[in-house]
């Protein structure tokens, strides 16, 4: 009974972090609607994008002018800089699609839009973003190990301005160079972000992050940033981050501070650092939040990804899910032999949990006996339990093993496979993207009219089988509790990743086999 009690507890708890972070917390992650713009976007050649739903318009954007833009081409991103203020007019990820259609365009990660305070904000009432530069080339081509430099050569107030973009071919990291005639020495200036567009409608929601002195990554929505400025002082750090993408901005000189804001509605981060002679420097990286990519490009950037309080297993995890998908070539498969491969860890565990559970069973009609002959003195029931339990040798506690191992490795595959981008787009079979709810596919089951969540639905029914075929323990009200427990996560799991749907109905079917091999097999 005293072990019902235990996993009823766990289970509850589980219940309790699961619907907390999916019906609470989600929420308050919904990215701040920006102004809207009354214009349309345009592309590069000035014709409409109406497909493109409308989004946040960025600091990095700027009017592309009368004079052509500077194109880079490197082998991980093409970005266009007009000459206005020498600012990101589009930034596409190649390896990343708009959506999942195979067809889609690329991901862009700077929208067009109406102008804003300018990129480089030069003291605090202004900024380049009027400055026209002249750039010293129209494009630039990088590929394998190479780099190259664009610079851009302005007039402000009567003193020259040089901002210089720096890129590497294989580099989602760049950096922005500035020199100021005449600037004073140790003068501030910020490099300004706004909100990145969403990289799909049913994205987690965007928030404002920095990283402080103490490596502690600091996350603020945008309603608190509503509430009033926000500062970090000493920041490594910030900008924005969406759940699988992240711009931030780097001081390269000088104490960092971060500062968040909003301007006209739209949430702004200010990243600030000092000008030593005239010059200051900053890198940008805008880009994937890929553990392994943000580890390259350095400065605590894989800080962005927040694994929780279980990042001990859910960075091996996702490793482990990394190498699999290299030998298996499909994420699907690498999350069912992941699975297979943390059974088989747990499996001795199992047995013999399993094989405790059914001495309990045996010991059921003693134990009611007991009950009712010390149902007036808790004590002495206490103490004839316990002699009862070592005369057959068995553990009441060890139920709950299982269990308890069982929640880290959940919560923590739960936050690998939230914050995995390889999922991103990854198919299996009718499900055309594992890290999104099996509802929000766009090519889900469809009968007649109703969208049918078949991967939940069967991950509920094997939960129910392998309820039932555990031995049944304790009294008929803990019991049938125990039964409804199925039909309350398959309602939680509607709205979680399908590749974690996939991962806990392998599990299950994994642990009915192992139940009914148990159950054959001699006591």
């Amino acid at each position: 009974m005293e072990q019902q009690r235990i996993l009823i507890a766990l289970i509850a708890a589980l219940v309790i972090f699961v619907a907390y972070d999916r019906l609470v917390l989600s929420r308050y992650k919904r990215p701040q609607p920006a102004k809207p713009s009354a214009a349309p976007a345009e592309g590069p050649t000035g014709t409409t994008i109406p497909e493109k739903p409308p989004a946040p318009a960025s600091a990095l954007a700027a009017p592309r002018g009368d004079a052509d833009v500077v194109v880079v081409e490197t082998d991980v991103l093409r970005a266009s800089i007009t000459p206005v203020g020498a600012r990101l007019a589009d930034l596409e990820l190649k390896a990343y699609r708009r959506t999942v259609a195979r067809e889609s365009e690329p991901l862009d990660l700077v929208q067009p839009g109406p102008v804003l305070p300018g990129t480089l904000e030069l003291s605090l009432e202004t900024s380049d973003a009027a400055v026209v530069y002249r750039p010293d080339r129209t494009q630039l081509t990088l590929h394998g190990s190479d780099e190259g430099e664009i610079v851009f050569v302005g007039d402000r107030d009567g003193h020259a301005i040089e901002k210089r973009y720096r890129f590497k071919a294989d580099d989602y990291r760049f950096e922005i160079v500035a020199n100021l005639a005449d600037a004073a020495e140790n003068s501030r200036v910020a490099l300004i972000l706004t909100p990145l567009p969403s990289d799909r409608p049913n994205a987690t929601g965007q928030v404002a992050v920095a990283l402080d002195p103490n490596r502690k990554l600091v996350e603020k929505q945008f309603g608190d940033i509503a509430k009033g400025p926000i500062t970090v002082d000493g920041a490594r750090w910030a900008g924005f981050a969406v759940q699988y993408f992240l711009a931030a901005a780097i001081p390269q000189s000088g104490e960092g501070r971060a500062a968040f804001s909003m301007t006209d509605g739209v949430p702004m981060v200010r990243v600030d650092s000092t000008f030593t002679g005239n010059r200051t420097e900053f890198a940008l990286y805008t880009g994937p939040k890929e553990r392994d990519v943000l580890v390259r490009a350095g400065h605590d950037l894989d800080r962005a990804i927040d694994f929780g309080r279980f990042w001990f297993v859910a960075i091996p995890l996702l490793q482990a899910l990394q190498l699999l998908h290299v030998i298996t070539h499909s994420y699907g498969v690498a999350i069912i032999v992941l699975t297979a491969l943390v059974k088989v860890v747990t499996a001795p565990l199992t047995r013999t949990t399993f094989r405790n559970m059914r001495e309990m069973q045996k010991i059921q009609p003693q134990m009611a006996k007991l009950r009712e002959r010390f149902k007036d003195d808790q004590t002495a029931l206490q103490k004839e339990m316990m002699e009862l339990y070592r005369r057959h040798r068995v553990n009441p506690f060890s139920g709950c093993l299982p269990m308890i191992l069982q929640i880290p490795i959940f919560i923590g595959l739960y936050n690998a496979l939230s914050h995995a981008i390889e999922l991103r787009h990854a198919p299996l079979l009718w499900i055309s993207d594992l890290s999104a709810p099996e509802l929000s596919a766009p090519d889900r089951l469809m009968i007649g009219s109703i969208p049918i969540p078949v991967l939940t639905v069967l991950m509920g029914g094997s939960m129910f089988l392998q309820q039932w075929m555990t031995p049944q323990q304790g009294d008929p009200t803990q019991q049938r509790m125990m039964m409804f427990m199925p039909l309350v996560f398959t309602f939680m799991f509607i709205n979680f990743p399908a590749g974690l749907v996939l991962y806990w109905l392998v599990n299950n079917m994994l642990t009915i086999a192992q139940q009914y091999w148990m159950m054959r097999s001699p006591a």
